[in-house]
This record gives structure tokens, C-alpha cells and sequence, in this order.
């Protein structure tokens, strides 16, 4: 308990916002389902039909919600782990952009394909899946060890772990639209990590232009 809460401490303040925000949003749910008191999911859940209408928010409130005791309990995992590694490589600010940026990427194609649905959709794959793809983007040459696999890189266990989700997702939480949700919150993820790496590499070429024009003139 000491080592997971010290593990927890030493996060940055961004990083444990969000794992708590997850972690606590479950059993809040729970706690005012069987109360009578409040439909946590009945607010922030995805209803495609209710985001035609303007309630655009649940396009990121969504992810925030799992879709079941299981699905939080392996979030939970995933998001300790992936936030312990990746959210020093951000501000606070630019590590929640980046997540709200795969939940939102993640509801596009069931608020497309699913225009009409009333249901109450919950989940984050979406986000997982960007961070998984950062994970691979900034870690991928390290080594790690799988329990009955042995010593394999981040890349091998990016594109394991993504393989196993799609086809969890495909053959048992409703189908290739929400196995779509998953890739599309991953895609959007490498897009922005693509992006600002090439402004970055764009602003260095700039400043060694400079300094060579600099030097030229002295």
C-alpha cells in the first residue's frame, strides 16, 4: 500500500488528476444508481442522438465512464501504468489535451454511424489507445518484460496489446463500430504526436538557419 501510494505522490499533478477522476467516477456512479439519488451515466454517458441535439459535451464526458466493472477495473490498470510513464513527458494542460483529444476521437464514428441511438454509451478505449501510441512513440527501442512472453520492446507490446483489444472489442462489446471507436482515438493521438514533432523539427531547422546566417555576418 506504501509503494502504491508513494508511485501515486510522485506522478505530477495532471497525470493524478486524471487517474483520480477515472478511478472515482465508477463507484460514484454505483453509489448514486442504487441510492435513487442521481444516473451519473444518464449525464455524461455518449447518447449520439442526445450530441445531434447540442449535447456536444458527452463527447468527452464519456470516457471517463466504464462500460462495466470489468472494463474499470483493467482502465484502472492500463491508466496507472501508461500515466505513470508518460505524464512527465507533458504539462498538465497538454496531457489532458492530449486524452480528451482520443475520448473525443473516439466518439466521432458512433456519433456518425449511430446517429439515431438513444442509448447510453460509456468506455475509454479511445484514449487508452493514445496512449498507447505515445507510449510507443517516445519508449518504443526500450525493453520490457511480459510474464509468459519474456523480454520483448514497447512497439511488440504496443501492437500485442492493441491487437488483443480489437478483437475483445469485435467479437464481444457490440462490434467493428466500437473496435472503429478504439483505432480512431489511437490515429488521432499519432496525428497530434506527428504534428508538434514536425513544428518542433520545423523551429530547430529555423534556428540553425540563424545561427548560420548570424555567423556569416560576423
Amino acid at each position: 500500500m506504501t509503494t502504491f501510494r508513494n508511485s501515486f505522490l510522485s506522478l505530477p499533478f495532471g497525470a493524478r488528476l486524471m487517474l483520480l477522476v477515472y478511478a472515482l467516477g465508477f463507484p460514484i456512479a454505483l453509489a448514486g444508481h442504487y441510492t435513487h439519488t442521481f444516473e451519473l451515466y444518464a449525464w455524461l454517458g455518449l447518447s449520439p442522438a442526445r450530441v445531434w441535439k447540442g449535447e456536444v459535451w458527452r463527447m468527452f464526458t464519456y470516457g471517463f465512464l466504464p462500460a462495466g466493472p470489468v472494463d474499470w477495473v483493467v482502465n484502472v490498470f492500463w491508466l496507472f501504468t501508461l500515466v505513470g510513464v508518460l505524464g512527465r513527458n507533458w504539462s498538465a494542460l497538454q496531457f489532458w489535451g492530449y486524452c480528451l483529444l482520443g475520448i473525443f476521437a473516439g466518439a466521432v464514428p458512433l456519433v456518425l454511424l449511430k446517429s439515431g441511438m438513444e442509448s447510453y454509451l460509456a468506455g475509454t478505449a479511445g484514449m487508452i489507445f493514445a496512449l498507447l501510441v505515445a507510449w510507443d512513440w517516445f519508449y518504443r527501442r526500450e525493453r520490457l518484460v511480459l510474464l509468459g512472453l519474456g523480454e520483448i520492446s514497447v512497439r511488440q507490446a504496443v501492437v500485442l496489446i492493441a491487437i488483443i483489444n480489437s478483437l475483445i472489442l469485435f467479437f464481444c462489446c457490440g462490434g467493428w463500430f466500437f473496435m472503429l471507436a478504439m483505432w480512431c482515438g489511437g490515429v488521432a493521438g499519432w496525428l497530434y504526436l506527428f504534428v508538434r514533432w514536425k513544428l518542433v523539427m520545423g523551429k530547430s531547422g529555423q534556428q540553425v538557419r540563424s545561427e548560420r546566417v548570424a555567423r556569416l555576418e560576423l
